[in-house]
């Protein structure tokens, strides 16, 4: 009879203890939920843990923070969403290559620009230069610490040192004639407001006549030496401007302009 009575005891505890801690494969889970392999040296080929797999990241509806899912799809020719695990920050999918395979000594740091420049559109002469925005809201990095884009818009960087920068800038022009003047810009980099001496970072946009409009998109990248607090922004100038009243403005569609960092040492 006290056998039975320890049996019913027992059991009455069973429900409490399994959902403190929960071991598959293991009988002593060292945490909530512990998966562990059969045979670590000779795992099996079904052992592990699948999380949802979807063709599509949900936008539109309010999900949990830290929701994990797994994109098994990627179409890089209409999206730059490519295959791979995502989870939910409270407002946007973040890839996992920028937040758990990184260090803060192996920083990459992503931010987007408005999509307007901050003295207006380019409207008047052949020197009618414009500095570009970068949009607060999308500032991604692994080190948020050292990164951040102040009242000016401006990208400020505390951490000093050699970064990679990669730059894509797109524009995109509407003329109140019916013929395109030829047309020329220079999209270029600054450090504290002027292009530094020994790392010029440029990209030429050139247009011929013909036409009313013109969307283009330019890329400009390679390696720039910064001091701690050093801000970034970004000025397309206009070079050349052949008749015609052409008004130029960034491209509006879908954050085309942006930046990427990568910092790669003190040195």
């Amino acid at each position: 009879m006290k056998k039975i009575h320890i049996l019913i005891y027992v059991i009455l505890l069973l429900p409490f203890t399994v959902k403190s801690q929960i071991g598959i494969n293991t009988t002593n889970p060292l945490a909530t939920l512990e998966v562990a392999s059969t045979d670590p040296m000779n795992p099996l080929v079904n052992e592990g843990v699948i999380i949802p797999r979807v063709t599509s990241l949900n936008i539109t509806e309010q999900k949990e923070k830290g929701l994990l899912v797994f994109l098994d799809y990627e179409n890089l020719a209409t999206s730059n969403i490519e295959k791979g695990f995502y989870w939910w920050n409270g407002s946007n999918w973040i890839p996992f290559f920028s937040m758990n395979k990184l260090t803060k000594d192996l920083t990459i740091t992503y931010v987007s620009f408005l999509d307007t420049f901050k003295e207006g559109s380019i409207t008047e002469t052949s020197s009618d230069n414009r500095l570009m925005m970068f949009d607060k809201s999308s500032l991604i990095a692994n080190d948020t610490d050292n990164f951040e884009v102040n009242t000016a818009n401006e990208l400020v960087i505390k951490k000093a040192g050699t970064y990679h920068i990669q730059a894509i800038i797109s524009i995109k022009s509407v003329t109140n004639s019916t013929t395109q003047a030829r047309e020329g810009y220079t999209g270029v980099i600054l450090v504290n407001g002027v292009e530094p001496n020994a790392q010029k970072l440029r990209t030429s946009y050139s247009f011929p006549n013909g036409g009313t409009t013109f969307n283009s998109n330019s890329t400009l990248s390679g390696f720039i030496k910064v001091n701690a607090n050093d801000k970034i922004t970004v000025k397309v100038n206009r070079d050349l401007k052949t008749g015609n009243n052409t008004t130029v403005t960034l491209n509006p569609n879908g954050k085309l302009s942006n930046m990427t960092l990568r910092y790669l040492g003190n040195f």
